[in-house]
């Protein structure tokens, strides 16, 4: 008689048992109600956190002068009061109680004073209006993500405090929800572009700021906007089983921004700008938040803003948007050098994100707090690598300080406590942990098949996944899930199931973005992808403001180049407005280099004059180079065949629907 291994007998057993559990679960694409493990999760939050303090609630409403208008709401754009349906109510078991708490805070919204001369408009976007007053006009300091709710906010500024000249113009970093909405300050008539473009009106922002508001928001601002429609629930209802907040506001407005060039740039620490009689003073904080960020000081007001340095949560260490890993120590480090530069007199700290802090003692105690969260970051990560553990291992189950993680202005609202451990770890030592199993791995389509094979099928794995649901491991059967879903798109089953195990861990969520992404893919997931997308940083406007180095540059990254390979070699000399490049397609890779009077003349097989918006026309796949070439728009010496062929090879059909979670769709993948 063959004898049974007990090992066998288990594995039967627990296939039995799972197709028991598979038979009787309901697969739908219906959003499910919290389960009684989330229930119990998001009720022990309770027993963890100080709710009882007030204190936050008093301040963010400090200083109201008048509601926003229309009540914050833009059709089509953003639903302010969508936003508003967690004030006074104890929180649902679908939220957890700390992230539920934090709305209230931040999805609200009006005009509001911080000091005599500084006020701000919050809640109309996910950052905040800020208003200087100077002596005959005023200052904006950050202009939302969006051309309509800035309009909307100058608007409710101006009826409360009357129509003043626009004086200046500072943008404290690189991320499009800080200068989107420029060409607001047009549509509101506050400034025309040419008094911009001259320099009539100042327009300050760090060194850098152009390079890298391009790189983050053009060149991959297609996948980076996807993401970011996704991270920020843009895609979900407003309710209390889809967005709740967008943390560092109530939510991102849809539709495309704007992007304009400053006409001064702050280049060294210390340096000073007088605009209309009051002094700001600057000093740069690349790396941290942003790769281009500056912090102000204004020293007749003690008047302090952080930037997005410090905010009344953690914030991304990396954001899951898509973006570089920040320097955590690095940013602890600007934060210090505040308090001791500042400290002992500052008496404000506003900031374009949620909202100021008043008084000395609170301002130095808040800036000491938010460094000691990013300092810890930093330090537990490294010392735990450096004894071997794993970026994963660190990221569960590193032990960090209560004092410092359990106050409210450090809590994982914005950025995620796991995601920080982690993305230190890759910023300092790369996405590699030493195992090289890990070198080995295959893509997650391949090893997918593979697993679903080795354990018998798609259908005992979604028996697996239903008893661990069941059980309330979420992450687990989300885990065997993604092995069907990541080759296979029309199991609907697993499909359903691995939604409703990403809702349940995104009803768990305290960190907003990963409540949402956890949603949105469920979401994606029961609807059957192509989730429709309205977001757009790389847009024909913001394209059309690139200089003139940074457009080839994008020009370069759209060239197909298997297509371009089978061209042969060519250089092309172009003249746009004056502005003189040397193409150089070259094994099918577009170089390019701007040419200056130190270097000898080029000889080219093609020269090309051509204006600047003409070539933006071709890349955004409006114009055909042939077409301006027959109009006279666009002259040629030499061989014209050449420049319609490499115009050919430029990739102006990039869709911006692709899937996150199910596999990428045909209608999207390079042909």
């Amino acid at each position: 008689m063959m004898k049974i291994k007990p090992l066998a007998l288990l594995c039967a057993g627990l296939m039995i048992s799972g197709s028991v559990l598979a038979a009787d679960y309901q697969f739908s694409a219906d959003s499910k109600p919290a389960t009684d493990v989330t229930k119990t999760k998001n009720e022990a939050v309770y027993k963890q956190l100080d709710f009882a303090s007030k204190t936050d609630f008093e301040n963010v409403d400090k200083g109201f002068i008048a509601p926003l208008i229309n009540n914050g709401d833009i059709p089509g754009v953003i639903s302010a009061t969508g936003m508003n349906f967690m004030q006074n109510k104890e929180a649902p078991a679908s939220v957890n109680p700390s992230l539920w708490r934090h709305a209230q805070l931040v999805n609200r919204g009006g005009l509001y004073k911080v000091s005599d001369h500084i006020y701000q408009v919050r809640g109309q976007d996910i950052s905040n209006l800020t208003i200087i007053e100077t002596n005959s006009g005023i200052v904006l300091y950050d202009v939302e993500y969006s051309v309509d709710s800035f309009k909307k906010s100058i608007e409710l500024y101006e009826k409360e405090r009357g129509k003043k000249p626009l004086k200046g113009v500072i943008i404290s970093h690189s991320h499009a929800d800080h200068f989107g909405g420029f060409a607001g300050i047009y549509a509101a008539g506050l400034a025309t572009p040419e008094d911009i473009k001259s320099g009539k009106i100042p327009f300050y922002a760090p060194e850098g700021f152009v390079e890298e508001a391009v790189s983050e928001n053009v060149m991959a601002g297609n996948i980076m906007a996807r993401r970011a429609g996704y991270q920020y629930g843009n895609v979900l209802k407003q309710d209390a089983s889809g967005t709740i907040t967008a943390a560092l506001g109530p939510v991102l407005a849809n539709g495309a921004s704007s992007l304009a060039i400053p006409n001064h740039f702050i280049t060294k620490d210390g340096e000073k700008a007088t605009i209309d009689g009051v002094d700001f003073v600057f000093y740069l904080t690349p790396g941290a938040e942003a790769p281009a960020e500056m912090v102000v000081y204004i020293p007749q007001w003690k008047a302090l803003s952080m930037a997005e340095e410090v905010n009344h949560l953690q914030h991304n260490i990396y954001t899951l948007r898509g973006a570089k890993t920040r320097d955590a120590s690095e940013w602890a480090s600007y934060i210090n050098a505040a308090i001791a530069r500042w400290g002992n007199e500052v008496e404000v700290q506003f900031g374009p994100h949620t909202w100021p802090v008043w008084g000395n003692q609170n301002v130095v105690e808040y800036l000491k707090d938010q460094r000691d969260a990013y300092q810890s970051l930093y330090n537990t990560t490294i010392r735990y690598a450096n004894y071997g553990y794993r970026p994963d291992d660190i990221a569960e189950n590193a032990k960090l300080p209560e004092k410092v993680f359990n106050k409210w202005d450090n809590r994982p609202y914005y950025g995620n406590t796991r995601n920080n451990l982690k993305s230190t770890y890759i910023k300092n030592l790369g996405w590699f942990s030493g195992n090289a199993v890990e070198l080995a791995k295959y893509p997650d389509a391949e090893r997918g098949k593979r697993y679903v094979k080795a354990m018998g099928g798609e259908s005992k794995v979604v028996d697996l996944a239903v008893q661990s649901y069941k059980e309330g491991d979420y992450r687990f059967a989300a885990d065997l899930l993604n092995n069907i879903v990541s080759y296979d798109a029309s199991n609907k089953d697993a499909n359903y199931l691995l939604a409703d195990a990403l809702e349940q861990i995104g009803y768990q969520e305290e960190t907003a973005l990963t409540r949402n992404l956890y949603l949105s893919g469920a979401h994606e997931l029961r609807v059957g992808g192509s989730v429709p997308n309205k977001l757009s940083t790389a847009s024909p406007e913001v394209i059309a403001n690139l200089p003139p180095k940074l457009l080839m540059s994008y020009i370069s990254m759209i060239s197909d180049q298997i297509k371009a390979e089978k061209l042969g070699n060519h250089t092309i000399a172009l003249n746009m407005d004056g502005d003189k490049f040397l193409l150089d397609l070259h094994n099918g890779v577009l170089n390019y280099v701007e040419l200056t009077d130190d270097m000898p003349a080029q000889k080219a097989d093609v020269n090309v004059q051509i204006s600047k918006v003409d070539l933006i026309a071709v890349v955004a796949g409006k114009e055909k180079m042939d077409d301006l070439l027959n109009n006279g728009k666009a002259k040629v010496e030499g061989d014209r065949e050449v420049l319609k062929q490499i115009a050919s090879t430029l990739d102006t059909k990039i869709k911006n629907d692709m899937n996150l979670v199910l596999p990428l769709q045909q209608a999207n993948q390079i042909q």
